[in-house]
């Protein structure tokens, strides 16, 4: 069984990932397989396993949540054709090239709306609905990054007294 998901962007363009390993971790950390470089997504969102009998999805307790069809799962099964919400990425699941085509307005009915890290996303209502849009400010990236770029947070950790904390 050749199993991939395809990324479909709000632009019309589409990207095959191919899954070739049983266990792949997907998220914004530099260590997972698939990543996700978005505030919208975790920093190891969800596992995809992939096994002869039934492929899953399981969340691994994201704070926006792993969505299967429009619907918030901590695990279910996987069949073809199914999209996988995570943060603003829209994927499709694909079993041995089905389904060979992808209509990208179909399948972007199918995407959950993360309105910013933290709060409860939303579903989209239905396709007379204003397309989605990212968060003010924010657009989600187009395309999955290279795996070895990173990126780099500051943070203050001291208060405005300026004592060291213990």
């Amino acid at each position: 069984m050749e199993t991939s998901l395809v990324l479909v962007n709000r632009d019309g363009t589409q990207r095959e990932i191919p899954l070739k390993r049983a266990r792949f971790i997907v998220g914004r950390q530099a260590d997972c397989q698939i990543r996700l470089p978005d505030p919208g997504v975790s920093r190891q969102h969800c596992e995809i396993q992939i096994d002869a009998a039934k492929p899953i999805v399981k969340d691994l307790g994201s704070s926006n949540g792993t969505f299967v069809n429009r619907r918030r799962v901590s695990q279910t099964e996987l069949v073809a054709g199914d999209t996988l919400s995570i943060g603003p990425f829209l994927f499709v699941f694909r079993v041995d090239g089905e389904p060979a085509n992808i209509d990208t307005e179909e399948a972007l009915e199918d995407a959950v709306e993360v309105s910013s890290p933290g709060k409860a996303p939303n579903a989209a209502k239905n396709h007379a609905d204003a397309p989605i849009a990212p968060a003010a400010g924010h657009e989600p990236p187009t395309r999955i990054p290279d795996p070895d770029d990173s990126d780099e947070f500051e943070f203050d950790f001291l208060d405005e007294d300026d004592s060291p904390k213990l």
